[in-house]
């Protein structure tokens, strides 16, 4: 067997040499250095035995280097040479794994960390199965302990990366800060602030909410009726959501940027629950769920109206949401905030969706005889709006002449036609009254079109059922409106 030898220097310090920029392992000679990080004195969790995180505090080194294929080193080699060294000089190991590795072992320390901003390069979450390993080793020195880690990692390309990571546990420098002992705190005061900017031509502030001092509108619209996914809960597998229609005003913001995103965020909650509003749903970026702006308002006509960057807000941005809702006696008013701050630098921004619930007003539309044939053509009936009823009576309302006309307009050209016409309702009442009630609207249609349009008797059958083919669940007003309806169904001849 051929025996590797390795160029690391492994090296034994006392506490006073760390300071001098050494490394208990040293980087491998042969190696180019991406990344290098040195802090004084920071906190950093090390893999202990038994799945244990153990939290020391002192100065701590890190290095990422990646080593060429022609070097021809294995990670499974390299993890083993390092630890021999550190187990003889007094180090114990703690982890130590180069077969059937779990990555999310070392992962779940590194990442969402200031580690990771050297760590990082070495793609410790896109790693091939046993082509990667780490250890972890410590020794106590002075009752101070110090930590090594090490993530070695087999490219495809046969050549290597590796992390390293050292903590020598040290008290806290004293930085010889002193503080003002009279130092008195002035309130914050927003009323002052100034806006940067005119707001955008033609847009104007909602009368249900005032705007943020000094902030001014960068871009808005407005939809007569449109439906809308209010956020209700946290994104995990999907994003829970409340399907809401009604008129939409949507405004976006901008603030200034020493406000910060938070302070804006609790104003207008607070301002919202003491005007009697109900907070459905509050989130800031981490809890909201990865994401969630983006999948949410990405098909919609939102994600171009709102005028801001959804598609890269994720759980490490800067941004706070909340929904809130509240009954009035003209309807349920609905509102979805987020206020979010890509940089320090930047201006807070604030767009603001209010949705007044209300159904959609069906009006009567009159089909012409040309689509009246197309339709059944197409699907052997047709829905019409266009007859119109006085409240709980057969009795047709002269509004319905129009669509009468082309219906008979659609018999006199077509003579071979011969129809069921078929009165429907929604399910509100008794069976018997609603069926009975279908029926004779039936036939009012048929002897409207005989009586008035000289359409013959026997090519009209009228039909009554009543509640028992909706077109729609009889769960709201819009609903139950487009179940009570006239239906024209073909009878004869068998196609057209």
């Amino acid at each position: 067997m051929v025996r590797l030898l390795f160029t690391f220097a492994l090296l034994l310090l006392t506490t006073s040499s760390l300071a001098q920029s050494n490394l208990f392992v040293d980087k491998y000679k042969g190696g180019r250095t991406k990344a290098d990080a040195h802090y004084s004195y920071m906190p950093v969790l090390v893999l202990g035995k038994g799945d244990q995180r153990i939290k020391l505090a002192g100065e701590y080194r890190a290095y990422m280097q990646e080593i060429e294929p022609s070097a021809k080193l294995g990670f499974s080699h390299l993890l083993a040479d390092v630890k021999a060294k550190l187990e003889a000089k007094g180090f114990s190991t703690q982890v130590y794994c180069v077969q059937e590795c779990d990555k999310r072992t070392y992962a779940r320390l590194i990442d969402d960390t200031f580690r990771d901003s050297v760590l990082y390069r070495l793609g410790y979450y896109n790693v091939q199965e046993n082509r990667f390993g780490y250890l972890s080793a410590m020794k106590t020195v002075n009752e101070q302990p110090r930590a090594v880690m090490l993530f070695a990692k087999q490219e495809r390309s046969g050549g290597l990366s590796l992390g390293y990571e050292q903590i020598a546990s040290l008290p806290m420098p004293d930085a010889g800060l002193s503080v003002q002992q009279d130092f008195e705190i002035d309130a914050l005061d927003f009323s002052q602030l100034k806006a940067k900017e005119k707001d955008a031509k033609g847009s104007a502030d909602h009368p249900l909410i005032e705007r943020f001092p000094g902030s001014y509108i960068k871009s808005s619209g407005v939809s007569d009726y449109e439906p809308y996914p209010l956020i209700v809960g946290q994104y995990k597998k999907s994003i829970p959501v409340r399907t809401v229609g009604g008129k939409v005003t949507t405004l976006n913001y901008r603030i200034d940027k020493t406000v910060g995103p938070y302070a804006v965020h609790k104003n207008y909650m607070n301002a919202l629950t003491q005007a009697g509003f109900t907070i459905i749903y509050e989130c800031q970026a981490r809890s909201c769920g990865n994401y969630i702006l983006r999948d949410n308002y990405r098909d919609t006509i939102f994600a171009k109206r709102h005028d801001s960057d959804i598609y890269n807000m994720t759980e490490k941005s800067n941004f706070y949401l909340f929904t809130a809702e509240k009954d009035t006696p003209h309807g349920k008013l609905y509102t979805s905030m987020y206020s979010l701050q890509r940089r320090a630098k930047e201006s807070v921004e604030l767009v603001v969706d209010i949705i007044e619930e209300k159904g959609v007003s069906h009006v009567a539309l009159n089909i012409d005889s040309d689509n009246l044939l197309k339709e059944i053509q197409n699907t052997g009936s047709v829905s019409l709006y266009g007859i119109e009823f006085d409240f709980n009576k057969h009795t047709i309302k002269p509004s319905s002449k129009a669509q009468l006309d082309e219906i008979a307009k659609f018999l006199t050209q077509r003579t071979d036609v011969s129809l069921f016409v078929v009165g429907h309702t929604d399910n509100k009442g008794a069976f018997d009254y609603n069926q009975d009630l279908a029926s004779r609207r039936a036939q009012e249609v048929v002897n409207t079109l005989v009586r008035d349009y000289q359409i013959t008797q026997q090519r009209l059958q009228a039909v009554g059922v009543g509640p028992v083919a909706p077109l729609a669940a009889n769960d709201n007003d819009d609903n139950m409106q487009r179940n009570r309806r006239v239906e024209l169904v073909l009878k004869a001849p068998m196609f057209l």
